[in-house]
């Protein structure tokens, strides 16, 4: 098998041993100061590196969709001024405060050049791919990385992810922006329906698998990154756990020499249908041959499940009524 590169909403990758379902310490900050000339400024931990953040950001470009749903649930939607990296993947219709398509200036990666061209206070994402994220910050622009990609675009450290590590990004968020009130009862919330769809060892086995373009072969998630986390609150075994890469290309072969119990199928992460991401799994030569597939255990599920932001809570909810309903 080899590793895929980055998909759109991808999760950083991470040893296995590393996920556990409660996710790191929460993410150090501080309060917002008063600095010395009267100013405000709150530095927090950003993949193990503190980031000092001088004014309250009122103009965000965000980088993949985990940003901006995660500043939704903090109550800082508001702020986001540009959108980069969604890839034709549709935003949650959970949304509280839904940005504008009209602030889309890339649907890939961003340039350096595009990144300042968009005037932003704050860079907020998975990673910069494509910009030089020294230029980034030398045009006075910080950038906080969502605590769930660090170590993704190899610029950052990796850090252990679970489901705790989304409620920790929240939190993290609401001091950023003032917004603690709602975000840290957005966090509560968050944890309470991780506590209430956790499951135990089932014995079930599953393959969580997706295509990361009309193009491109099967894929599915190795023992790193949030899926791993979620299959692992799910009661659920994943075959491919022994791979310490979160994207991994797979095959038919692959998936019948491990035979799941179930397959969790990521729908929309190109703009896909449920339909059509179903009838492209089942055209795969062989794959009707899974005894998962012939038994009708498969599970779909939207494409922002996969990835560190609360749509990973609703991923696990609709996993364990599909697994154990």
């Amino acid at each position: 098998m080899l590793s895929l590169p980055r998909p759109a909403l991808a999760t950083t990758a991470l040893v296995a041993s590393a996920l556990v379902l409660s996710g790191c310490a929460a993410p150090a900050a501080t309060a917002p100061q008063a600095s010395a000339d009267g100013t405000y400024a709150v530095t927090v931990t950003d993949c193990g590196e503190p980031v000092q953040i001088d004014a309250r950001p009122e103009r965000v470009l965000t980088v993949g969709t985990a940003a901006v749903e995660l500043l939704d649930a903090a109550g800082a939607s508001s702020a986001i001024a540009a959108r980069t990296a969604e890839f034709g993947a549709a935003l949650p219709a959970t949304l509280t405060e839904p940005p504008s398509d009209d602030l889309i200036v890339d649907p890939a990666d961003p340039t350096t050049e595009a990144i300042i061209g968009a005037t932003p206070d704050l860079v907020f994402g998975y990673g910069l791919f494509t910009a030089d994220p020294a230029q980034v910050t030398s045009a006075g622009i910080p950038i906080l990385t969502v605590q769930g990609e660090c170590g993704h675009d190899a610029t950052t450290a990796s850090e252990a992810v679970g489901l705790g590590t989304i409620t920790d990004d929240l939190r993290r968020l609401g001091t950023v922006f003032g917004t603690e009130a709602t975000a840290d009862a957005a966090a509560d919330a968050l944890d309470a329906r991780v506590d209430a769809a956790s499951q135990k060892s089932t014995g079930d086995s599953a393959a969580w698998v997706y295509y990361f373009s009309s193009e491109d072969p099967i894929s599915s998630y190795g023992g790193a990154g949030m899926p791993a986390a979620v299959l692992t609150a799910a009661g659920l075994a994943n075959v491919y756990a022994d791979q310490s890469d979160a994207y991994l290309t797979v095959s038919a072969e692959s998936l019948l020499a491990a035979q799941p119990t179930w397959l969790v199928l990521t729908y929309g992460l190109y703009g896909e249908t449920e339909q059509q991401a179903r009838e492209k799994l089942l055209a795969e030569p062989g794959i009707t041959e899974l005894d998962a597939v012939e038994a009708g255990r498969i599970v779909l599920v939207s494409a922002d499940t996969s990835s560190p932001s609360p749509a990973a809570v609703s991923g696990l909810e609709q996993i364990v009524a599909g697994t154990h309903g």
